[in-house]
């Protein structure tokens, strides 16, 4: 809920404060005029509306102005209104692709659905050990060329770091950042 930009925790807090400080008869003499200030304004926005209305109408111009007074919905429609013919052809490909996707789900969906028919006579917790223990796709390995140089360890064994790069026929170091490292 959000009332001329406030939510609903601080207009609890605001009624609270107020109750505190005007006491609650006040309060509802204070609802009281607040409610007539409200109907004055209703009035006058409406024979406000009628008579730019009949001028509108008179002069031939084909504006249609609210009846009521403007309220963040009215506002909003309105606008969405507004903009609506521009919005339209994006809002008609976003539905397309949203169909797209939907097809493209169905058939992943029915594809993974796809699963080996157990042999005759075995039973159902072999198939089902079959189905949870399948493997993984393969991750292509890395070449040698690709590794980055060895440079060096925090945790002070900077013999394994020399000897990872050797093995990866990266023989470059560029040292240890430990203590360990520093002492040979």
């Amino acid at each position: 809920m959000n009332v001329f930009g406030v939510g609903a925790w601080e207009l609890v807090a605001i009624l609270l404060i107020m109750l505190v400080f005007a006491g609650p008869k006040r309060m509802i003499h204070w609802s009281y005029v607040l409610g007539q200030h409200v109907a004055k304004f209703r009035k006058i926005w409406s024979e406000t509306v009628d008579l730019v209305q009949k001028e509108f109408d008179d002069a031939g111009v084909d504006i249609k102005l609210p009846k009521e007074p403007p309220t963040r919905k009215n506002l909003n429609r309105s606008l969405t209104d507004a903009v609506k013919p521009m919005t339209k052809p994006v809002q008609d490909s976003l539905d397309e692709v949203k169909k797209d996707m939907e097809t493209f789900k169905e058939v992943s969906d029915s594809l993974n659905d796809k699963k080996p028919k157990p042999a005759a006579g075995a039973s159902d917790a072999t198939a089902e050990s079959s189905t949870r223990t399948s493997k993984p796709p393969a991750q292509p390995a890395k070449a040698p060329a690709e590794t980055a140089p060895a440079l060096g360890t925090w945790s002070g064994d900077a013999a394994k770091t020399t000897a990872a790069s050797s093995a990866n026929g990266n023989a470059q170091d560029f040292g240890a950042w430990s203590k360990a490292a520093d002492n040979d």
